[in-house]
């Protein structure tokens, strides 16, 4: 049974250019549908030649509009064709997925120069690459949509995955950036936190990943008879965040087996000694529940705004303590 999609006005993309990055296989490829679906012509990207033309050609058989752009988006000279691509293919780009990724799984105090150079270069510095040529078109154009790919290993953390964490969570600062220097140009940025079941970790798996997952039992109806675990089940997320319709900008979306949630990062009011009160080292131990407590938070969209709250703190009256 081919289950029924909720009552809502479509998300169209019609005279739209996409390009994702990463779009042969798993995530990427199921985006790629998605959106050429909606009717965006999409460039796919991917280091693997045959896996990147068979996402065009299966586009293009469903009646689709699509090119490839193969290379690697961790050098500089393919990330800056990729644009090339879409405008010479297009005449414009309108959206930018940052997909591409790769995992090198190993406990912090093993892990190699080539598997922490190989992981921030390709998933954090090939989004910077490959961001600035489709950056420079969407800011003159006055509209664009870009969508970076952070992990929940990112914002969260587990064991093994150092490099791949601290290159996903550098994501979340460029996304934050972004978000600040295009609000005024018509450009919006978002993230997605994908979860699915797919072969990026197929032959490099996490250490002690069992051991330290437990017994964590997700749940499937098995009467539901859409799969939640797929690359497709991500899909609706991104084509959101990639359409005009997207009314976020600085956000994090987190896809979790059939969950959506919105991950943030905020400041707690925390404690203002009282004035004329030079603080010490024991002074923060003692006000540590205080410092901690999220009773009280604020989500800034920038740093000034972060300021401007502890401004209009400091002028309040005193009513702390000692």
């Amino acid at each position: 049974m081919v289950p029924e999609p909720l009552a809502v006005t479509p998300i169209r993309l019609d005279d739209q250019v996409v390009l994702i990055t990463g779009a042969g296989r798993g995530l990427g490829r199921a985006y790629a549908l998605e959106l050429a679906g909606r009717g965006a012509a999409i460039v796919v990207n991917d280091l693997d030649d045959a896996a990147a033309a068979a996402t065009v050609a299966d586009i293009i058989a469903a009646g689709g509009t699509a090119v490839q752009a193969p290379g690697s988006v961790a050098e500089p000279g393919t990330a800056a064709e990729l644009t090339r691509t879409a405008l010479q293919a297009f005449g414009t780009l309108d959206v930018l997925i940052n997909n591409a990724g790769v995992v090198s799984h190993g406990y912090f105090e093993d892990l190699t120069i080539d598997q922490i150079d190989r992981v921030l270069d390709l998933n954090l510095r090939g989004a910077f690459l490959v961001t600035q040529p489709a950056w420079r078109v969407m800011k003159a154009k006055g509209y664009g949509r870009v969508v970076l790919t952070g992990s929940g290993s990112g914002m969260f953390s587990h064991q093994g995955t150092a490099n791949y964490a601290a290159s996903k969570a550098g994501l979340f600062g460029l996304m934050k950036a972004l978000a600040f220097e295009g609000r005024d140009h018509g450009i919006a940025t978002n993230m997605i936190l994908p979860t699915a079941h797919t072969m990026l970790a197929a032959d490099d798996p996490i250490p002690d990943y069992a051991q330290h997952r437990g017994e964590i039992t997700l749940i499937r109806d098995p009467a539901d008879p859409v799969d939640r675990t797929s690359p497709e089940a991500n899909a609706a997320v991104v084509a959101y965040l990639a359409s005009p319709r997207c009314a976020l900008n600085g956000e994090v979306i987190d896809y979790c087996f059939g969950r959506y949630g919105r991950v943030f990062v905020g400041v707690t009011d925390g404690w203002i000694p009282p004035r004329g009160v030079a603080v010490t080292a024991d002074g923060v131990a003692d006000h540590l529940s205080e410092i901690r407590a999220r009773e009280h938070y604020e989500v800034p969209p920038d740093y000034y705004a972060a300021l401007r709250r502890v401004a209009a703190q400091l002028r309040e009256p005193d009513s702390s303590t000692g």
